[in-house]
């Protein structure tokens, strides 16, 4: 076994260098490090190879003799055994993970020797890799004759490492298939709770379950000693935090644990990541009870986000003090994690996609301010923390719909009318702005000129020219079935405004999304009177961040309503492009016009709902009709 013919090799040498210990496996030297990898997997906690860099040699150290000579003896671990990846998805984890802990080159065959595969597929699988490197701003040079290598800053490394650790840990029916064993997992948490305790200092548990990770990955990188730079001007920035004092107490329950110096430049990491805690629903005091001051730079952002909300959906945020306050709060934290392209996870997003569609969609708008100004992708976790303060915001002051005024009629008395009125306001408060009551022999004298909709518990005679409903005084199932419907059937009505066959096309074939807005443009401006910047506009927001919503669906719009009149233009292509990183097959150019104010909740709520529908995606694309998409925004 060449695990044992490796650890034997290094004891009978008293401690052996590379070449040797390659000669000895007859392998390249740059393969060794996995081979040592696999051994250390392989005799768990009772023993491990080290590299002394001082000697420049490998050496074993052993912590429970009588194990270690089990292992010997029995050739067997009594832990873990190593598994090399099978598929394309764990072949380009462990790529990422080899190639971010390397600090030499390697060779395309070298990595496909490894992995017993081709170069053709080891190439195929590093497309997968070079995607993942790219969002932290890395990449893989490549030199001839040398190989290949992974190109970045330390702290980047070690934020790309994390995002996939902790995913190949999970996933992997071998626990020690991934960077990080389960062992050191549980150690590093054990520090860190103990500290945070001892501290007073509270954090969210998925964000503590982030920091535990990040450390362990940080004690990976030291003991290959890559270690975090950090300038002396921000490191003293650093110190004056209270995250500091946490992280430093921290750091020693972690160097008392796993006997490791911690430099002070890796101190001020775990603080970075302490300042980039969650702060999810509006915390109004710091961690030591003072209230917590919010920065300029964040009371700035939140304006600006919510004005970006403003003029791409004109729903008016901007007057909401207490949505401007928890945003800035929120931001505080993010803007950390976003400098420092820190993941966080959201265990709510799937549900929040589902519950709060325009709130998730408003949300996005708003994140590309953050996107152009940081130059980062803001990911859809962040933006449904974000989305749960617009969500709440439009809960508590009820925007979300266009409010209506109506008129209760009653046979007589005053005292049924203002029962039934209160009735409706209980079960559709929230649609109504205003119920005015009317006894029915009154009616004919009433100006009904504002009055978007009477509800009625006796026949009028007489003409009207609003919708009339008919309702029990008691407001029973039925009637209330009925209200609802006129409700919907008006907003359905006004949204379906928006659409023409005129602006509807179906299989195109255009290669870029540059082609398709162009083209979407072009065709809308011989309907609609758009300003010439449209174009550029539309672009402009794509620039910031990619309108590709998934499930093959983009919504492409100006980064500011400035059309004459709210429209849409339809693109379904024959076969979907790449959109920002997404396939996309269709396109819906959304034009809100500047002046509108009302009746664009309904297409919202109904565009957001339907791009989430998988099947009635597929069903518009089958079909590419009109009449088709139509009847999917009705939920026909």
């Amino acid at each position: 076994m060449d695990d044992i013919r490796l650890v034997r090799h290094i004891l009978k040498s008293g401690g052996a260098t590379p070449s040797d210990c390659a000669a000895c496996l007859n392998i390249k030297k740059r393969t060794l490090r996995d081979r040592i990898h696999h051994a250390n997997e392989s005799m768990g906690d009772f023993a491990k190879i080290t590299y002394d860099r001082s000697c420049g040699v490998y050496q074993v150290r052993i912590s429970d003799e009588s194990a270690f000579e089990a292992w010997l003896r029995d050739g067997a671990a009594p832990s873990a055994v190593f598994h090399l990846p099978s598929t394309p998805e764990g072949r380009a984890s462990y790529l990422v993970q080899d190639l971010l802990l390397r600090t030499d080159w390697i060779t395309l065959g070298d990595l496909a020797s490894m992995l017993f595969v081709s170069r053709s597929t080891i190439s195929h699988d590093l497309n997968s890799a070079k995607r993942l490197f790219s969002e932290y701003g890395l990449s893989i040079e490549t030199r001839p004759r040398y190989g290949l290598r992974v190109v970045g800053n330390e702290m980047d490394r070690r934020l790309c490492l994390a995002s996939v650790a902790v995913d190949a840990f999970f996933a992997a029916d071998d626990l020690s298939s991934g960077v990080i064993s389960a062992k050191t997992l549980d150690e590093v948490a054990h520090c860190v709770r103990s500290a945070l305790d001892g501290q007073g200092y509270e954090i969210n548990p998925v964000f503590r379950q982030n920091l535990v990770v990040h450390i362990a990955i940080a004690l990976t990188r030291i003991n290959e000693g890559c270690y975090v730079p950090m300038g002396p001007s921000y490191l003293e920035r650093v110190r004056t935090s209270r995250e500091y004092v946490v992280a430093g107490a921290i750091a020693r329950s972690v160097e008392d644990r796993f006997s490791i110096d911690l430099p002070e430049e890796e101190i001020a990491y775990i603080a970075i990541h302490l300042a980039g805690k969650h702060l999810v629903e509006g915390e109004s005091e710091a961690d030591d009870g003072t209230p917590l001051e919010i920065t300029d730079e964040a009371w700035g952002l939140a304006k600006e986000m919510i004005e970006a909300v403003w003029r791409a959906f004109r729903f008016d945020f901007r007057d909401d003090v207490e949505l401007r306050v928890n945003l800035a709060r929120h931001l505080m934290p993010l803007v950390v994690r976003l400098r420092y392209h820190m993941a966080v996870e959201n265990p709510l997003l799937r549900d929040i996609r589902t519950c709060h569609q325009l709130p998730f969609a408003m949300a996005a708008e708003a994140s590309s301010v953050l996107a152009e100004r940081y130059q980062a992708r803001v990911s859809d976790d962040e933006v449904g923390y974000i989305a749960l303060l617009f969500a709440l915001s439009l809960e508590r002051n009820a925007t979300s719909y266009a409010k209506k005024h109506v008129l209760v009629v009653c046979a007589s008395g005053a005292g049924s009318a203002r029962l039934l009125s209160l009735r409706l306001q209980r079960e559709f408060g929230s649609n109504f702005e205003r119920i005015d009551t009317c006894d029915v022999s009154d009616l004919a004298e009433r100006d009904i000129a504002d009055i978007e909709y009477i509800f009625t518990t006796v026949p009028l005679g007489c003409r009207v020219s609003v919708p009339v409903v008919h309702v029990s005084p008691f407001l029973d199932d039925s009637s209330k079935l009925n209200v609802r419907r006129v409700i919907e059937q008006d907003e359905m009505a006004s949204m379906q405004s928006y659409f023409s066959q005129d602006l509807f096309f179906a299989h195109l074939s255009l290669p870029t999304r540059e082609a398709v807005i162009s083209y979407l443009v072009r065709a809308t401006a011989r309907i609609v009177d758009l300003p010439e910047n449209f174009e550029e506009l539309v672009l402009r927001r794509e620039r910031t961040a990619a309108t590709s919503f998934g499930n093959l669906v983009a919504l492409p719009h100006p980064c500011e309503a400035v059309s004459p009149r709210t429209s849409v233009t339809v693109a379904l292509l024959d076969h979907p492009i790449d959109w920002g990183g997404k396939p996309i097959q269709a396109v819906f150019l959304v034009c809100v016009a500047r002046d509108a104010s009302d009746g664009l909740t309904a297409f919202y709520r109904a565009m957001v709902r339907l791009i989430t529908k998988k099947q009635a995606i597929q069903r518009i694309l089958g079909d590419m009709r009109l009449e088709v998409l139509l009847n999917e925004l009705r939920g026909e």
